[in-house]
């Protein structure tokens, strides 16, 4: 089965700070897919309705799914124009080639508009027993990555550390240089995912994936993360992980 293309769509409390996961679009070359995300017990949709969310105002039934055979209007509103005179530097940018997907340059830009607090990221990809995501390092700003970013290159190993006391986020996992140094934290709608994992010491590799110096602080530093599960393990959100890479439109 080929698996389509996959984003999450994350909303942020301006207030709090605080991102969910509220809703997913779908690609498979063919149709778009858009619909809520209603499987996740932890920052999810419900979680965000009771922090303020409300939903957006082209997608207003939290319980259809919108298909089409373009990318939405309002998605595709969130992509720098093709036409612009930069356009192609902004492909060198995220590392694109020319002949990337609207899909390709959602992902890389996360589609972010200075008048809302959406995002897209990447998904965690579930195949078996075995899993892989990529995400933007959080917090950036506030730790040590500025003063190592100039000796980081890409490949290199970085590894992670549970910090279960943090007052903000009991699941929190925190991300290190393999020196040590603190980049920042794993975002918070993939750190419940690895905070678990690490508790029943599944396998996984992380790299860092690539670099952008002169991008905004949450956009510097991607890191990739590929493992596995023991038979062990368990979470509550796996089955939801399961039905979103499998998903067929």
């Amino acid at each position: 089965m080929v698996r389509p293309f996959v984003l999450w769509l994350i909303w942020q409390n301006e207030c709090t700070r605080q991102r969910y996961h509220i809703g997913n679009l779908l690609h498979d070359g063919d149709k778009y897919v858009f619909y809520y995300e209603q499987s996740r017990k932890r920052r999810g949709l419900f979680e965000a309705l009771e922090n303020g969310y409300q939903p957006h105002l082209a997608f207003r039934d939290m319980g259809r799914k919108y298909v089409s055979n373009r990318l939405f209007g309002p998605f595709e509103r969130r992509l720098p124009d093709r036409r612009r005179p930069d356009f192609l530097e902004i492909l060198r940018t995220y590392g694109l080639p020319r002949d990337c997907t609207d899909m390709d340059l959602l992902r890389a830009t996360g589609g972010k508009l200075a008048t809302d607090s959406y995002e897209f990221v990447a998904p965690i990809y579930v195949s078996g027993n075995h899993f892989d995501f990529d995400f933007y390092v959080a917090g950036w700003r506030y730790y040590e990555g500025d003063r190592v970013i100039q000796y980081l290159k890409v490949g290199d190993e970085v590894h992670f550390r549970l910090e279960p006391e943090n007052r903000q986020d009991s699941k929190a996992v925190e991300v290190l240089t393999n020196k040590g140094c603190k980049l920042g934290y794993i975002p918070a709608f993939y750190s419940e995912f690895m905070f678990n994992l690490i508790q029943n010491n599944g396998r996984y590799m992380a790299r860092i994936e690539s670099i952008h110096f002169e991008a905004f602080p949450q956009r510097k530093v991607n890191i990739s993360v590929y493992g596995e599960f023991l038979p062990s393990y368990q979470t509550q959100d796996l089955d939801m992980l399961h039905q979103i890479s499998l998903e067929v439109i």
